[in-house]
């Protein structure tokens, strides 16, 4: 005899199906959170670093900055083979257990030489999260990979938010006491364990997309020389994007330490509530700018985001804030975008190498940005004090989003939308939906 429902105890396994790739693209999510936390961990942290090592100047400390960004940029390219070829949920666990593991260290030494060290470990890790991630959450959304870069783009907001935010106030607030971990280290060694355990539990709880997938199998086929000049062009303007924002942040705290005096406290509050809003923004521009919009809105992101932050020194102290909220959004938004844009133009079997080279050169050069910034406002002596000195930093920052806004053409000459093929049997009852199986 025949049912109109189910038995409730049996498995449905295309049900089952959808939910862990819900699970792994939320999980992919926080770790993109804890990647960008731990970037900018130490930014607000600065001045307190500088005192307790006694080191001369804040490009020292920014040094530390601009060397996890070097290190997790140049290996980048080679983590996109990795993720071409190997299990990517394996290795984001790993990644991000090893940057975990690093920052923890970090709260625990005054060598300055072990902090760079440090660094390098936690870079070399971290470069394992976006060619992974990148390719990891489309393969589980074939029909819509845009919108899942879009939604993992909110890691970046919450993880630019938290990181800056919650050193800023556990290096104050704090006052548990272990060896010698000075107040600036605190927050590092909390944050440091709790993405231990977060590693832990994505391992455990995350999946690949189809173990049958093209990136389980070898060997490879080369990106071809188109894709590869293309995405290096792409690289190469961008790169002055990426430069604007990771400078943008360093010079945002060194600005409100020195130009308006803020306490580590309040510049962490300020530089985290500026990265907020690109939680709610990044999915929602890469859903507004569906289709023929798309490029068209990238250029005009970038545009608007140069406008916003060339005049930011002749505000009052009451304006810096919401102007950076606004710049931000743009800054961080257009990752969202060009992401999105890149990614459903090119196959999922090269998706990591993609991510991989375009992280090679616009990576490399923004991570610059943290250590030109402390040597740019090192040497302004005295003048650092007064917040028009920094007028020209801030209109070098605009001239980069101004001339990414050159790279929709660009990014065009990829591919077309659409062109990367199902993976099996992971497909979509209907366009636009946000399920995993049909």
């Amino acid at each position: 005899m025949s049912t109109l429902h189910p038995d409730p105890g049996t498995r449905n396994p295309e049900r089952d199906s959808t939910l862990r790739s819900h699970l792994t693209l939320v999980l992919c999510t926080v770790l993109h959170a804890f990647t960008h936390a731990y970037a900018t961990m130490l930014v607000p942290l600065y001045l307190l670093v500088q005192k307790d090592l006694n080191l001369p100047g804040v490009a020292k400390v920014s040094w530390l900055v601009t060397i996890y960004g070097l290190v997790y940029f140049l290996g980048s390219y080679i983590a996109g083979i990795a993720a071409d070829r190997f299990d990517r949920k394996v290795l984001l666990g790993i990644g991000l257990i090893g940057n975990a593991a690093a920052i923890t260290l970090m709260g625990f030494t005054h060598d300055y030489h072990l902090l760079v060290a440090l660094a390098v470990v936690s870079g070399l890790a971290g470069t394992l999260f976006h060619p992974a991630a990148n390719a990891l959450v489309p393969a589980h959304y074939p029909k819509n990979p845009g919108m899942a870069i879009g939604l993992l783009g909110i890691g970046s907001g919450l993880g630019f938010w938290a990181g800056p935010q919650f050193a800023g106030w556990r290096a104050q607030a704090a006052t548990w006491h272990l060896a010698t971990v000075a107040d600036w280290q605190r927050p590092l060694v909390e944050a440091g364990v709790a993405g231990l355990v977060i590693g832990v539990i994505f391992l455990l709880v995350a999946r690949e997309a189809d173990k049958s997938a093209p990136h389980a199998t070898a060997p490879k086929a080369p990106l071809g020389r188109h894709l590869t000049i293309q995405t290096l062009l792409v690289a190469f303007v961008l790169g002055f994007r990426d430069l604007a924002g990771v400078a943008a942040i360093s010079l945002s705290s060194i600005f409100l330490l020195k130009a308006h005096h803020r306490s580590t406290a309040e510049t962490g509050f300020v530089l985290g509530t500026m990265m907020l809003a690109a939680t709610v923004v990044n999915p929602l521009l890469v859903w507004f700018t569906a289709g023929k919009w798309r490029l068209p809105s990238l250029a005009i992101i970038l545009l608007l985001g140069g406008a916003i932050i060339a005049t930011l020194p002749h505000w009052p102290l009451a304006a810096v804030l919401p102007l950076l909220c606004g710049f931000m959004t743009m800054q961080l938004g257009s990752y969202a975008v060009s992401d999105a844009a890149m990614l459903e133009r090119v196959p999922n079997a090269s998706r990591g190498r993609v991510t991989g080279l375009f992280l090679l050169w616009a990576g490399t050069l923004g991570s610059t940005g943290p250590w030109i910034m402390g040597r740019w406002t090192d040497a302004l002596g005295d003048a650092a004090h007064d917040p028009h000195a920094y007028s020209w930093l801030f209109f070098t920052v605009a001239l980069g989003m101004w001339l990414a806004a050159a790279s929709p053409p660009l990014i065009a000459k990829l591919g077309r939308v659409g062109q990367s093929p199902p993976i099996e049997p992971f497909t979509e009852t209907m366009p636009g939906t946000m399920s995993a199986l049909g």
